[in-house]
């Protein structure tokens, strides 16, 4: 499929796409490709913000530890570490691949002439970012990482780069008003930056700051140009390996943990209500993650896992609460785990969240 611009006065090309999305793996039989129709998505680019979800390598650009540009992370992505926390495609790898785009390049790996005329979207993700900026102790742990408000500047320089390539400034408002916006974050915030300080802001306070800040970077996109919203919630990081193993909760998961960040996910949907409502020819379309895991953990085998708590890749600390070890072979049997290190999802549960998306975003929109 393919989209056409015409880069004059509002001289633009629908796309109308009949699409299958199937798993390029030996289990497409366990768990069938969706056929939607004929479903009109007429976006000509992708642009990704977010954490380690959606990172596809700005993290490898800056003074960070927090990084997966080493073996045995992207084994399944031509066999070459990328920047991407999991073994091989993300989420947002297998939406633009079925809108027919290209992956959304990593934002701080493209060169400033690529910065002038990638036309089909960017990825502005950063492992280990939040929707505030890091606590301090964090910075100091890990270095720098881009907080959704440097991610959201870094979407306005693309602005700056980008609008000449039109001839007037109605034509590229209506490119941005068609491209999707694609936001994953939160789960650093209510997970580690809770645990490294932020605890005195309060459990009640807190997620309701955290929905603040959200809000006023939504609207900040908005004010560029941006229209089109899929906005994540967070998932059960209770139910991380990392969590269970470094906890050791008597429950099958870290309760406390999950309903701090459910008390979070609650203020989302009235959240993305309001927006919609005030800002005009806006569309927020919410995606229910923490839903998604909760039905994988309570039947795996319908969605093809055979392990929803541990570890694919050996980890450095030997125990399941650290990222992947370096040069070290992770298990054969990659597809039937949801999670690939104790911290990030496989390519397989990405497959999933990317088929439950565009599924929730065809009914919709």
């Amino acid at each position: 499929m393919a989209f056409t611009l015409l880069f004059v006065c509002l001289s633009f090309l629908p796309i109308i796409s009949s699409y299958l999305l199937s798993y390029g793996g030996a289990v497409d039989n366990v768990l069938p490709p969706p056929l939607l129709g004929n479903t009109e998505f007429d976006i000509p680019a992708l642009y990704v913000f977010g954490d380690s979800y959606v990172d596809a390598g700005n993290n490898n650009f800056i003074p960070t530890k927090s990084r997966a540009n080493y073996f045995p992370y992207g084994i399944d992505f031509g066999g070459a570490p990328t920047g991407r926390a999991t073994n091989g495609r993300t989420v947002v790898d297998f939406i633009a691949h079925v809108t027919g785009l290209p992956f959304p390049p990593p934002m701080l790996g493209m060169s400033k002439a690529g910065r002038k005329k990638t036309l089909t979207g960017v990825n502005y993700g950063s492992a280990g970012s939040g929707i505030l900026h890091s606590p301090p102790i964090a910075e100091q742990l890990f270095g720098h990482v881009l907080s959704f408000e440097e991610q959201v500047s870094l979407f306005k320089n693309t602005i700056m780069d980008l609008k000449d390539q039109f001839d007037c400034a109605e034509s590229f408002g209506f490119y941005l008003s068609k491209s999707l916006f694609f936001i994953h974050i939160g789960s650093n915030d209510l997970g580690l930056f809770w645990d490294l300080g932020r605890q005195s802001i309060g459990v009640e306070k807190y997620p309701k700051l955290l929905s603040e800040e959200l809000s006023k970077q939504l609207q900040a996109l908005y004010q560029l140009g941006a229209r089109k919203f899929f906005v994540n919630n967070v998932s059960p990081l209770g139910c991380l390996p990392f969590n269970i193993n470094k906890v050791k909760p008597k429950t099958p998961c870290f309760e406390e943990l999950n309903r701090r960040i459910s008390t979070y996910n609650l203020l989302l949907p009235g959240l993305l209500a309001d927006l919609e409502s005030s800002l005009p020819e806006s569309k927020f379309i919410l995606g229910d993650l923490f839903k998604l895991f909760e039905d994988v953990y309570a039947s795996p085998r319908t969605y093809g896992f055979r392990n929803i708590k541990d570890s694919c890749c050996i980890d450095v600390n030997r125990n399941g609460t650290g990222p992947c070890a370096p040069n070290l072979e992770p298990c054969l049997d990659r597809e039937t785990h949801v999670f690939f290190d104790p911290f990030h999802i496989s390519e397989r549960m990405h497959f999933i969240w990317a088929r439950t998306s565009l599924k929730s975003w065809a009914s919709k929109m």
